[in-house]
């Protein structure tokens, strides 16, 4: 189990007892609910999974940060807000090397800025449909254990709202400074398709082989 009064939450156990767990982050507008059954989904029976809502109301849901160019200061609060949490996680047994980030669209750039800048390794970063943020010196500010985390991203050559060749420069940045990085082109729109899961489940079993 896992308490925190950080964020509002869904805490999902694993099915088979594990300390692996994967903290879920939502797209813009989104909320914690359509994830409600991403344990199924992705079918990953040792895993925990910890769902967390953005604080600031957006539409009929939320958001993690203002729109551009207002949205520097609204990452770095998240990121505060969430070494807060990992700080809490650790405190309650929880292993940063066994924690996965899994982030949407808003959710993959706020999981991008956590583990470019959180000091230590992280059992890997999975983003679906996002994009990047890079403050000036993101290189230099790189902890080694840092550099140790693996990454993965999927995008969809038909996405309207986040164009693909954007977010690909933004990975063959992280690639360049030397990050471990797979990506994924896929046929799809500003969605996380069905056809991703066994894709994202292949390569989430691939990291958890690496901590056993």
């Amino acid at each position: 189990m896992i308490t925190t009064s950080l964020f509002k939450h869904k805490f999902i156990p694993a099915k088979k007892k594990s300390d692996n767990l994967m903290i879920v982050l939502h797209g813009r507008g989104d909320s914690i609910k359509p994830f409600s059954s991403f344990n199924e989904e992705l079918n990953i029976p040792e895993m925990n999974y910890l769902l967390l809502n953005a604080p600031r109301k957006f539409m009929d849901g939320y958001t993690w940060y203002g729109e551009p160019p207002y949205q520097g200061n609204g990452v770095l609060k998240i990121r505060e807000k969430l070494f807060d949490l990992l700080n809490d996680l650790e405190n309650q047994g929880w292993d940063s090397k066994k924690i996965f980030f899994f982030g949407f669209s808003q959710g993959c750039l706020i999981s991008a800025d956590v583990g470019l800048n959180y000091p230590k390794k992280l059992a890997g970063v999975v983003g679906i449909s996002g994009y990047f943020n890079f403050y000036p010196r993101w290189r230099t500010n790189l902890s080694q254990e840092a550099m140790k985390t693996p990454w993965m991203f999927t995008h969809g050559h038909q996405d309207d709202v986040l164009p693909l060749e954007e977010t690909k420069y933004g990975v063959e940045k992280l690639k360049d400074a030397g990050l471990k990085v797979s990506w994924v082109e896929m046929e799809k729109e500003h969605t996380l398709e069905e056809e991703e899961y066994p894709i994202i489940r292949k390569w989430v079993r691939e990291q958890l082989k690496g901590l056993s």
